[in-house]
């Protein structure tokens, strides 16, 4: 009984590092970036502690209000939904789901690392230690 649930411990163990190794490399096959979320401020659509899979936008897709993007802004990677779009300037407004207000500055197109094309909550607590 002991060696069967020895056995079983290990199996579980062996399975979560292969699904951790996974969650954290395979995304780079696809030409997706990995980041683990750290606020708050885009819940509850994304929590803290969540894995969000970032891409560049393809060639026939547009960025329209409603996409949630990651771009640079100083020394932090900042997560957060567009609001509006200026085609003009060649910017988007964004904003946390959860904040109050709308970001101070725009953000512009070129500074947009990619869309946020899915993610998987909690698991980055365990990736973070």
């Amino acid at each position: 009984m002991k060696e069967k649930l020895l056995r079983w411990l290990i199996n579980l163990f062996l399975a979560a590092a292969l699904v951790l190794a996974a969650a954290a490399w395979l995304p780079k096959a696809f030409h997706m970036e990995a980041y683990v979320v750290k606020s708050s401020s885009m819940e509850p659509a994304i929590k803290a502690g969540s894995v969000i899979y970032v891409s560049q936008y393809r060639e026939d897709e547009t960025i329209s209000p409603g996409d949630i993007v990651s771009f640079q802004t100083g020394d932090a990677k900042v997560t957060h939904r567009v609001v509006a779009v200026d085609t003009e300037q060649g910017s988007v407004i964004t904003k946390g789901d959860a904040n109050k207000t709308r970001d101070s500055q725009p953000v512009t197109f070129d500074a947009i690392e990619g869309k946020v094309r899915f993610h998987i909550p909690v698991i980055g607590y365990l990736l973070l230690r």
